[in-house]
């Protein structure tokens, strides 16, 4: 794969730029390009039947980018971060705009992408198989019709009109760019996560559902607050701090959370305690006092008190019948 940008031609190095190591995924087989005013990281992750692309863009004036391949160009296409101004032989021009996403086919690959300054572009990009995708396509008839055009060679979008990213789908790439590919298991869980995106992307280009209220970097914003919660149970958090600690808004967090995890922070908060309660009543020896001290709770009554409300009984008698 061939990169030209100001009629300089450019290949992949396995020599990250500084400013681009804080987007590695581990596990990843990672390469990028770099110049004074454009550094490209490519990501390529292991799946299954699939090919699954993670690149981030960073460029410090107008630039255009132009990419070559003799293979095909055939992938779904999501822009997470800045609009995606492209230029694809066979298809001519297209703008996906931040939060939408394609399928996209082309012969060969020879796109040109338009950035317009001092922004980071981050883009998804995922080959599925065709055997993948023709598994869909008698439950899918857009699908069925993208694909005799790819059977035939021609230039196909699988939709006239990008469709708009939804919080379903947010949260599954969520998953998969956080995710760290080091081990079988991980790899196993991966490649569910790829082929769950691809029914997702499909179901919306028929349902045609709203698009998420939140943008790629809310979305991290909203995880990190509850991977903050998981990890720090027996911390009673501010929401003010929260927001401060992810970089959000107050009141976007705490409509954002609810509308993706299905309850408030301090709800959340407070389930997860009790989750972390009934494993440590049934699987330790320690005592009642012990245990609401390691879930957060200053007070034994007020333990006894909220654990009784969730499960309907005292600590005490779950312990007995544990």
């Amino acid at each position: 794969m061939v990169f030209s940008f100001n009629q300089q031609e450019y290949r992949l190095s396995r020599d990250i730029p500084a400013e681009l190591t804080r987007y590695k995924i581990p596990g990843s087989d990672a390469s990028a390009i770099a110049n004074n005013h454009l550094k490209l990281l490519v990501q390529e992750l292991p799946a299954d039947a699939s090919k699954v692309f993670y690149s981030v863009n960073l460029v410090d004036k107008k630039v255009t980018l132009r990419t070559k391949d003799d293979a095909p160009f055939f992938s779904a296409y999501l822009a997470l971060q800045h609009d995606g101004n492209l230029e694809v032989a066979g298809l001519g021009k297209m703008l996906i705009k931040e939060g939408q996403f394609n399928l996209i086919y082309s012969p060969t690959i020879d796109v040109v992408s338009h950035h317009d300054g001092v922004l980071e572009y981050i883009t998804l990009a995922i080959e599925y198989d065709k055997t993948v995708l023709d598994e869909w396509a008698p439950y899918f008839p857009q699908l069925s019709s993208f694909l005799e055009k790819v059977e035939a060679g021609e230039p196909a979008l699988l939709l006239p009109r990008n469709e708009w990213i939804t919080k379903e789908i947010q949260d599954i790439v969520y998953r998969i760019v956080h995710i760290s590919l080091e081990d079988g298991s991980s790899r196993k869980y991966f490649t569910l996560l790829v082929n769950t995106l691809l029914f997702h992307l499909l179901y919306q280009a028929v349902q045609q559902q709203p698009a998420s209220n939140y943008t790629h970097y809310e979305m991290d914003s909203i995880q990190a607050a509850r991977d903050m919660i998981r990890k720090n149970i027996r911390y009673h958090f501010v929401i003010r701090e929260i927001a401060q600690k992810v970089g959000m808004n107050e009141f976007k967090l705490k409509n954002g959370f609810r509308e993706l995890f299905g309850n408030g922070v301090y709800e959340y908060l407070r389930s997860e305690r009790m989750q972390e309660a009934r494993q440590l009543l049934g699987e330790s020896g320690r005592s009642i006092k012990e245990i609401a001290s390691l879930t957060g709770y200053r007070s034994v009554n007020s333990f006894i008190k909220a654990f009784k409300k969730m499960y309907g009984v005292t600590p005490g008698d779950f312990r007995k019948r544990a």
